[in-house]
């Protein structure tokens, strides 16, 4: 069976499911999103998105998240996915809608003259995001633990493929993580920081942020790890916003993207990549 077939049919389970609880469902045209890890999602008229978790919506899990958003709502000026309805069955969930484009390394490049104004937006709402309170939010922690863990298998994987001074500079550079998240101040995080979760709706000239199933407590800098590829005019303005005394907070954050670098050639290896 194809793809395109294959997808096709998913789609008619899915909205099967959702017109058994909600009717018949008025809209024009609709998005159907499959290459997320955890969910599926559909977008109707670009109003509401219903995902669907493949996996199962984990009740509890989902609920410390909205509560998180519920929390940053109150603080910031970020448009953020606030539920709007939980399928009885747990099949699905219905969201606000975010407006605006993807705020990737090349969006920014080619509106440099936003840069700055994008940058001080996404500052603020992580240095909102980071003071949240976790007191009563059941969020993970616990993020080197995991990568030590993970690390385990892997490095036996990956010197099935590297060179003995390769798994050196491999093993140093890991033992030089562990030393530092071992000291680290930790605080609420987005975890999953990417240019797929962050939006700009230029109408509105405000900042959109999804995807909180990553949400943790952790080092911040982990929300960082992906400016390295941004123009450093939007990098700057991120920086300065947020405002933090921590020197060290920018080259962190690199050592976490050279820990996905790693996860990513464990997983080729494996014939998994993501």
């Amino acid at each position: 069976m194809d793809f395109d077939k294959m997808k096709q049919q998913l789609l008619e389970r899915k909205l099967d499911l959702v017109k058994a609880e909600m009717g018949e469902l008025s809209y024009q045209k609709f998005e159907f999103i499959t290459t997320g890890c955890e969910k599926d999602v559909l977008i109707f008229d670009k109003k509401p998105v219903i995902s669907f978790f493949r996996d199962g919506l984990q009740l509890d899990a989902y609920g410390v998240r909205q509560e998180l958003i519920h929390r940053l709502g109150m603080h910031t000026e970020a448009v953020l996915p606030e539920c709007l309805y939980i399928s009885p069955t747990k099949d699905f969930v219905v969201e606000k809608y975010l407006p605006g484009y993807r705020i990737t390394p090349q969006y920014v490049k080619v509106h440099l003259e936003k840069a700055q104004r994008i940058g001080i937006s996404v500052g603020r709402f992580l240095r909102q995001l980071h003071m949240a309170s976790e007191q009563g939010l059941d969020l993970q922690s616990g993020f080197a633990q995991d990568i030590r863990k993970d690390m385990e298998e892997g490095l036996r994987l990956l010197k099935t493929k590297l060179s003995d001074s390769e798994m050196n500079q491999v093993k140093d550079f890991l033992n030089e993580y562990y030393r530092n998240s071992a000291s680290i101040q930790t605080y609420v995080v987005h975890g999953d920081f990417h240019y797929d979760n962050i939006f700009w709706d230029e109408i509105t000239s405000r900042l959109g942020v999804i995807e909180f199933s990553e949400g943790g407590v952790e080092d911040p800098a982990l929300d960082f790890m992906y400016m390295c590829y941004y123009p450093e005019e939007f990098r700057h303005a991120v920086f300065e916003e947020y405002g933090s005394k921590d020197s060290n907070l920018y080259e962190r954050s690199q050592m976490y993207d050279r820990i996905y670098g790693l996860y990513d050639m464990i997983e080729t290896i494996q014939n998994n990549p993501r």
